[in-house]
């Protein structure tokens, strides 16, 4: 029995997607020894170990790529065995646009060496696209808002003409929450606390009904804890360097859009995926700014996950499969699989 599974090797989250069975999810992170750099757990059982003696927490992927081969192998391993026992796992796992061949194989050993039989690789962007229920066979623009990183991809009837992957994500919207509280009275907090004031208060556009949160912050001379309360109105201007460094990256995308696919892409638009693009209005302003209509799905947190699952359902199965990249392959799988 083939058990077939989609990988997304997140800078905050690797999430593992099974059509059958659902979506399995763990913080991309891992607990280790300050001096030996021992492994000690990884995921959410790293986070509730955070605070022991001469442990320090680290993330192995850096803007949207592999920095720590170790680390990552032991976050892959924990990931597998949340789908084992397999017969016979197959797995197609999502890559930024400048993964480097070498760091492709990399990853590929990797997964060889956790359990996974078969593995390939995709786009992210593409996958975001077949994830939000889109025909990856179609003329539209993919943009995917990591927590890191931001991949942007120009399709033209199935084939990928352009894409990009810019640094800037989730992130950077929380760092901006983050530095307004400062600005507001030398007052630290978390990136953690900045992250959750953005999921629940964050604005882009008007509308928004106005609510608020108390927090607690650091005051950075005194060390002191002093509250505050935020409010929607408070933060609704605050995303502005992202945004415009967001907007800039896809309009320079718009551009690269082959002449001859012009009216069939504008038609379609752009496809907004990413747990960042769930911000109030972000939707909204994008297509005001950029001239083009814009559509956020309901999954848009994974929609990465689900499309890397359901492309792995469109990949014939023929003996032992090797180790490769199918981006320029799943138009026609899918339309393979549409037509029998």
């Amino acid at each position: 029995m083939v058990t077939k599974i989609g990988l997304d090797l997140g800078y905050a989250n690797i999430t593992i997607s099974d059509v059958s069975s659902g979506i399995f999810r763990e913080p991309s992170v891992a607990l280790i020894d300050r001096e030996s750099r021992r492994i000690a757990s990884v995921g959410n059982a790293a986070l509730s170990e955070e605070n022991t003696n001469g442990m320090v927490l680290v993330r192995p992927f850096k803007n949207g790529l592999l920095f720590d081969h170790q680390l990552t192998q032991g976050i892959i391993n924990t990931a597998v065995k949340a789908v084992l026992p397999a017969e016979r796992l197959r797995c197609v796992v999502g890559v930024p646009s400048d993964f480097l061949p070498k760091q492709e194989k990399e990853l590929f050993a990797m997964l060889n060496a956790a359990g996974v039989s078969d593995c390939f690789s995709v786009n992210r962007a593409l996958a975001a696209l077949v994830g939000a229920g889109y025909s990856p066979a179609m003329s539209v623009i993919s943009v995917n808002i990591g927590a890191a990183s931001t991949e942007i991809a120009v399709f033209s009837d199935g084939v990928i003409t352009h894409t990009v992957r810019e640094a800037v994500g989730g992130e950077d919207f929380d760092k901006a929450v983050k530095q307004y509280i400062y600005e507001q009275g030398d007052v630290n907090v978390s990136l953690s606390v900045a992250r959750a004031i953005k999921e629940k208060l964050g604005s882009v556009w008007s509308g928004k009904e106005n609510d608020s949160v108390d927090i607690e912050g650091t005051l950075s001379l005194t060390g002191n804890r002093v509250k505050m309360n935020i409010t929607t109105e408070d933060i609704i201007g605050v995303f502005e360097k992202p945004l415009h460094k967001l907007f800039m990256a896809v309009a320079g995308a718009i551009k690269k859009i082959p002449i001859d696919n012009v009216e069939k892409t504008f038609k379609n638009g752009i496809v907004l995926t990413g747990g960042a693009s769930l911000i109030h209005g972000l939707d909204i302003m994008m297509s005001k700014v950029l001239g083009v209509s814009v559509t956020r799905p309901d999954d848009a947190l994974d929609s990465v996950a689900k499309g890397l699952s359901r492309i792995n359902t469109f990949i014939p199965v023929k003996g032992r499969a090797a180790n490769k990249n199918v981006t320029n392959s799943v138009a026609k799988y899918y339309e393979n699989k549409k037509s029998t």
